[in-house]
């Protein structure tokens, strides 16, 4: 695996293109509670997201929605890999049906180990039955089969969980959110994205409180300003890779 993550560093040569995926959109809202659409609130947080990056680092924002309208799963990572896109972030807020469960996960392309992975695989990937026009396409997508393949152990994967755990880690210890860990589970939307992808949720706006956090400016700024480090790191360690893999 060294090999392979050596070789695919060298091939790209910087982190230059994050593509942003802000959840949901149009007629699909995404998890609705205390007045709240999910869909408007990624969409703040990735604009906020992209204006840190942008400004703060020489790298490149491409957006998959900047506004309020609905895109097919498979399209977003598909769009990612059209814009040669180096990262890819796919932005959430969570939903359960106890008020009182809160806190931040990351998610990366893997086969779900625990209920709780599955439960917000399902929640999430259920858009492609109640919205998308030809759900059958994502058939193919079957969890068994891609963990037999090279996915699995791909360079891409490695490097999704690495930058899946910096970004919990800036939630739990910079942000002071309720960490609820780094975990990996069969989402649709980073299927077709050839690149190392998270889908982060933000919290969870079936809790009353953590619903104010995450509709307050404060909030948005706090969730935005921790994925940025996490980027801001990640590209850093990515440029060592680099250097220490040519010098090998």
């Amino acid at each position: 695996a060294g090999a392979s993550i050596a070789s695919t560093t060298r091939e790209r040569s910087r982190l230059d293109t994050v593509v942003i995926d802000p959840g949901h959109g149009g007629k699909d809202p995404g998890a609705v509670a205390n007045g709240l659409q999910e869909k408007d609130i990624v969409l703040d947080v990735s604009h906020k997201l992209g204006d840190y990056i942008e400004n703060r680092l020489d790298i490149e924002v491409i957006y998959t929605r900047t506004d309020d309208r609905f895109i097919a799963l498979e399209e977003r990572g598909h769009f990612a890999n059209r814009n040669s896109g180096d990262l890819f972030i796919s932005l959430h807020a969570n939903a359960f049906r106890s008020s009182s469960v809160k806190g931040t996960e990351t998610y990366f392309l893997g086969r779900s180990k625990t209920d709780a992975a599955r439960r917000v695989m399902r929640q999430e990937n259920s858009v492609v039955r109640e919205y998308e026009e030809n759900p059958d396409r994502y058939d193919e997508y079957d969890a068994e089969a891609f963990v037999k393949g090279e996915l699995f152990l791909s360079a891409s994967m490695q490097f999704s969980e690495e930058f899946a755990a910096l970004v919990q880690d800036q939630f739990k210890h910079r942000v002071h959110r309720r960490s609820r860990g780094v975990h990996q589970a069969g989402f649709y939307v980073l299927w077709s994205a050839s690149m190392p992808s998270v889908l982060v949720e933000l919290g969870y706006i079936t809790n009353p409180q953590e619903a104010r956090y995450l509709n307050s400016d404060r909030g948005q700024t706090y969730l935005a300003s921790g994925i940025f480090r996490a980027v801001r790191e990640y590209k850093n360690k990515y440029n060592k890779g680099i250097v220490s893999s040519e010098t090998r």
